[in-house]
């Protein structure tokens, strides 16, 4: 008598985790047919859709198909599109391709549930470091950024990021300090540059939301400080799936792109990036191209910023 061997696929995707596409947070549930079934809530608005399973790659890959859920609810990555999930080096992701093959999304499982605390995190990881003013005809100043806190020329002030419906609105709030004078204190608006941030101040006065205030005149430009680190060093440690990082322009986007592969010594053909990665000291070009590997974070942000230029 010959025993045949049932082997039952399930899903992957792991229903403890909290699916995070830089925004919003959503909730795998696993279905018929190795489906997973995707949902979430946002601003009162419910979010759901369908990964419907049909393929292992290998372990650590599986092939879905994007569908519709079972109400009428938001779906926001389409039907009938390719899904690939994918663990690498520690990520665990959900990469949406569009028809022409190419990454247009990413949804990393996080431990934490909490889509403000994530978008906040994304958001602050393009400014901590330390800046200096410049401005014609004033005194340099220094600004420390942290997790924490803000320093402005060595007083340490406290500041809130202020969200709208849990989004980032790229808006601060830096508190007083009893006994110390701050010149830093009320609600600034964060403009990211090439070479590091714009504040500018605001009149919250004349709005109810962010997008009513008003800048009032005073503003500061600041630069980062050390040469070594350079402006873009988040993109080969954090995911870019925050839709944040859509407020730089395509000549800036190019930059951020290209900075991920001159942290391996790439060596540019184009004459613009060459100027520019050569007056970097921290860029150490490589003898040749062929040994250049980016880490899987690294290379899903090159093509997420790819799909970014090309909108």
């Amino acid at each position: 008598m010959m025993l045949c061997a049932v082997i039952v696929v399930k899903a992957q995707i792991d229903n403890r985790l909290h699916w995070y596409n830089g925004q919003i947070t959503f909730q795998a549930s696993h279905i018929e047919h190795n489906n997973v079934l995707m949902e979430a809530m946002d601003e009162g608005e419910e979010h759901e859709f369908i990964l419907r399973y049909v393929k292992e790659v290998n372990p650590n890959h599986q092939v879905y198909l994007t569908a519709n859920g079972t109400h009428d609810y938001v779906n926001l990555y389409g039907v009938g599109n390719t899904m690939r999930h994918k663990k690498a080096e520690g990520l665990d992701v959900l990469c949406f391709y569009d028809d022409k093959d190419r990454l247009a999304a990413v949804i990393s499982g996080e431990k934490e549930w909490d889509a403000e605390k994530l978008n906040k995190s994304r958001w602050l990881s393009q400014f901590i470091g330390e800046y200096v003013t410049e401005e014609e005809n004033e005194v340099e100043k220094i600004l420390n950024w942290t997790w924490e806190s803000l320093s402005f020329n060595g007083i340490i002030f406290p500041y809130d990021i202020i969200t709208f419906n849990g989004r980032v609105t790229g808006y601060i709030t830096i508190k007083p300090v009893e006994g110390s004078t701050n010149e830093l204190e009320g609600t600034w608006e964060i403009v990211p540059t090439l070479r590091g941030f714009h504040l500018y101040f605001v009149n919250t006065e004349k709005g109810d939301t962010p997008w009513e205030w008003q800048r009032n005149g005073v503003e500061y430009d600041l630069v980062e400080s050390d040469p070594n680190v350079g402006r873009f060093f988040y993109a080969s440690t954090t995911l870019l799936n925050d839709h944040q990082f859509r407020f730089f322009d395509k000549s800036t986007l190019r930059i951020i792109r290209n900075a991920i592969l001159a942290r391996h010594g790439y060596r540019f053909q184009s004459k613009d990036l060459q100027d520019y990665f050569a007056s970097e000291p921290w860029y150490k070009p490589a003898a040749s191209n062929d040994g250049i590997r980016l880490s899987f974070l690294e290379q899903l942000n090159v093509d997420l910023i790819k799909q970014m230029e090309g909108e």
